[in-house]
């Protein structure tokens, strides 16, 4: 187990290595409108009409797409708060950070990492 977690912290950790010929992106010759408001309950129910239905629930194995999206507006009130909690504050939950990491073997053989993909949850 201790080589699962040691090469999918290596394999999600990885650096990167900048070519010091690539060349900056320009800026855009204007500034486009950015709404720096305040989340609003419509860009919240927007975002959650957007995912798909029949996907897994994340790490707390309870809230489905289809509890966001057609759980009320009560739902809508508290994710549009948490939302913006984590907007004002710039620091998300340690619990966002947090993910399963299952290994699941593309090919016969069960030990080499590199023919493994990894199922996040």
């Amino acid at each position: 187990m201790h080589e699962w977690k040691a090469y999918f912290e290596e394999l999600l950790n990885a650096k990167t290595n900048i070519n010091p010929n690539t060349q900056a992106i320009p800026p855009a010759p204007e500034d486009l409108p950015i709404n720096q408001g305040p989340i609003t309950i419509n860009e919240v129910e927007q975002a959650a009409n957007q995912l798909k239905d029949g996907k897994s629930p994340g790490i707390d194995h309870s809230i489905t797409p289809e509890v966001l999206k057609y759980g009320g507006r009560w739902i809508m009130n508290q994710l549009c708060n948490i939302s913006n909690e984590i907007y004002n504050n710039q620091q998300t939950p340690k619990q966002f950070n947090t993910n399963i990491i299952i290994p699941i073997p593309k090919k016969a053989t069960k030990r080499l990492q590199r023919t493994t993909e990894a199922l996040v949850l």
